[in-house]
């Protein structure tokens, strides 16, 4: 185990490091796009349909070759686990999180042990139970079971048509432990799970858009209405006033409610929530009745706008290969000190982005662990025991 490693650090005062991960948490959350608009997950105790287990299913307009309208369809099926809820949302937010800090590249997402990502999750829950490690491997399992079928999911320009997908999010999830049986407290920070081809791409091209707030306070928030808050972040990049009907934005959430008027009540009181905690993106709502149907409208009004900046880039100094620059950056990053540059781009070239990112995720953990004094000599320590169970050689 990491602790086993750690010489006991004196001359840092304790808090230190709790205030360094603060910070870094005020940084705003990341989400996909279209996740953010169409459903995925089901928070509705008693399930609506009969089985649980037909797909949630939801269209809208797009514009299409020429300006044309053109319907896009989405349906998420279960897997063997069936939908995921609340816990399975922020166990998705939390991976988006990681995959960002690792830079949006390589095929793992790396998050050490499931106790650090428990704990990424519930910060204030220093001891998680039985039950919440068994919630979390079943959460990553229902997430890698996800199947989604998108229809007119886009217009490729350079093929010139339009893109039926069937794709997932995540393959497979590995734990990694010394001995044969199994205890949450001896895994090894060695855990990831692989991001879809698909996945990958999106975070390659389109990359993740900044939510307006942090994940401090997203964590703070209801499940639904964390669900809430990401969609009309999504809606608030561009617009300044957003109206919809309600029946159509309770199919996109999902909110499964039995009427019509317990849909209102409930997106009265998401929506009040969303106000009572602050969160910067929403200034007011309201309902309205169409005037060309007499269907019920909800309208909110935007607050701060979520404003969107572009990934990291490579800053001056030692980088040959871009990908190993961006990967340089994140160890500077982490280890507070651009000394020993030359050493951490020889790391990155021998091991590779899913490596180095296995490395740092191991830093984070001991970090919060106890203060370590000299991150930069825990991670070449770090570096080196990963080179030697690969097979790999770095000296220095």
């Amino acid at each position: 185990m990491i602790g086993a490693i750690l010489p006991r650090e004196i001359g840092r005062p304790p808090g230190a490091l709790r205030r360094s991960l603060e910070d870094v948490d005020e940084v705003d959350g990341r989400y996909d796009f279209d996740l953010a608009e169409f459903p995925l997950f089901r928070f509705h105790k008693h399930r609506q349909a009969a089985s649980g287990r037909e797909p949630l299913c939801y269209s809208d307009t797009i514009t299409g070759k020429d300006g044309q309208e053109v319907v896009r369809e989405w349906k998420c099926y279960p897997g063997a686990f069936g939908f995921g809820g609340a816990t399975t949302q922020r166990v998705f937010y939390e991976l988006v999180q990681l995959y960002v800090q690792q830079g949006s590249r390589g095929t793992q997402i790396q998050f050490g042990t499931p106790r650090a990502l428990l704990l990424r999750i519930w910060p204030e829950a220093r001891n998680p139970s039985r039950a919440d490690y068994a919630r979390l491997r079943r959460d990553l399992d229902i997430l890698r079971g996800y199947d989604f079928h998108c229809r007119n999911a886009f217009w490729d320009r350079e093929r010139q048509a339009y893109v039926d997908m069937n794709w997932r999010l995540f393959g497979d999830v590995c734990y990694f432990k010394p001995r044969p049986g199994r205890s949450a407290q001896e895994e090894l920070p060695f855990g990831f799970i692989e991001a879809s081809r698909v996945f990958q791409q999106i975070a390659r091209t389109r990359g993740f858009f900044c939510i307006g707030f942090s994940s401090h306070l997203f964590r703070s928030l209801k499940p639904l209405e964390q669900r809430l808050a990401l969609y009309l972040s999504k809606k608030f990049v561009s617009q300044a006033v957003h109206q919809r009907f309600v029946a159509d934005i309770g199919r996109a959430l999902p909110i499964e409610a039995a009427r019509p008027d317990n849909l209102r009540t409930i997106l009265r009181q998401l929506s009040q929530g969303l106000l009572d905690r602050s969160v910067p993106t929403l200034k007011s709502f309201r309902f309205e009745k169409s005037r060309r149907n007499g269907e019920w409208l909800i309208v909110f009004e935007r607050g701060e706008r979520p404003k969107q900046r572009s990934e990291r880039r490579a800053r001056h100094g030692v980088c040959l290969d871009p990908e190993v620059g961006l990967l340089v950056e994140d160890i500077v990053e982490q280890v507070g000190s651009r000394d020993d540059a030359l050493w951490w781009t020889k790391c990155a070239e021998i091991l590779g982005p899913d490596l180095i990112h296995q490395g740092l995720s191991q830093l984070r953990e001991a970090a919060s662990v106890q203060p370590v004094r000299n991150r930069g000599a825990l991670l070449t320590k770090v570096f080196k025991d990963v080179a030697r169970v690969r097979g790999l050689s770095i000296t220095g």
